[in-house]
């Protein structure tokens, strides 16, 4: 089995337009999206971002019979404290083969909007990732954890100032979701587009001293051209510290697969 991306997104995010039929149609063998859900979302006017399961399954019902492609289903789910009963009230009910875990929002902002920008960064990221540490500790669901560096996208925040200030903190996270064998994501939007490169080699060797062996990539893509986007960057990277497979997830089994060339 190849690797393949396994965090993409389509017009049933809220943020993206792109099409299936636009990623499946560079002949890849196995195909997982993962469209947003995030509750009371302040990037949408406090609106519940929630992906139609009919729709999906009834999409990639009709998409099986025009490809050769393994369609597996797949969700990004964002997590605010409190929302924990909601949201595995809504998975009780609906079966997904990748689980992603991630911070956007507080409740209050996205950690991508404007305003984080006139506040204190070292005051932001201290939130950003004790929520990730609160979250990982009360929501049991997600088998990746994606874009460890999402909250600190607009913070210009350095590798250096990174281990000064949080590296105790992201020690206890690291080790929550080595604890919990989730897959440690490599993200492109983050690598590449806002040049975060920087805090992952920051964080993979780190992640690696503390036991972690579990990695994946996601191009993060919200247009088909980004269909991994940044692989060999991050392929590159993972080297460098070692590693030599990624792990895929399918339903309640995971597998390990050759890193991509």
């Amino acid at each position: 089995m190849k690797y393949y991306d396994q965090h993409l997104h389509t017009y049933l995010s809220f943020d993206s337009t792109e099409t299936f039929e636009n990623y499946l149609d560079k002949g890849v063998e196995i195909f997982v999206s993962t469209d947003h859900f995030d509750l009371k979302n302040p990037y949408t006017d406090f609106n519940d971002d929630v992906p139609d399961y009919d729709i999906y399954c009834e999409k990639l019902a009709e998409l099986e019979s025009k490809y050769k492609t393994r369609l597996l289903k797949g969700i990004e789910i964002g997590v605010v404290p409190g929302q924990e009963e909601t949201i595995i009230d809504f998975l009780s009910q609906r079966t997904y083969d990748v689980k992603i875990l991630s911070i956007h929002q507080n409740g209050k902002i996205d950690f991508m909007d404007p305003i984080v920008k006139t506040k204190l960064k070292l005051d932001v990221a201290t939130e950003y990732f004790q929520q990730m540490d609160r979250v990982l500790e009360s929501f049991p669901e997600g088998n990746i954890l994606a874009h460890f560096e999402y909250g600190l996208r607009q913070l210009e925040l350095s590798a250096k100032e990174l281990e000064e200030n949080f590296e105790p903190l992201l020690i206890k996270i690291f080790k929550k979701a080595i604890t919990r064998e989730m897959g440690f994501e490599l993200n492109a939007k983050s690598f590449v587009n806002y040049h975060n490169a920087e805090l992952y080699r920051y964080a993979v060797p780190l992640y690696r001293s503390l036991g972690g062996k579990l990695f994946t990539l996601g191009s993060d893509a919200h247009v088909a051209q980004d269909y991994q986007l940044g692989f060999s960057e991050m392929t590159a990277l993972l080297k460098e510290n070692e590693v030599k497979q990624l792990v895929v997830f399918q339903g309640n089994e995971r597998f390990m697969t050759d890193l991509p060339e």
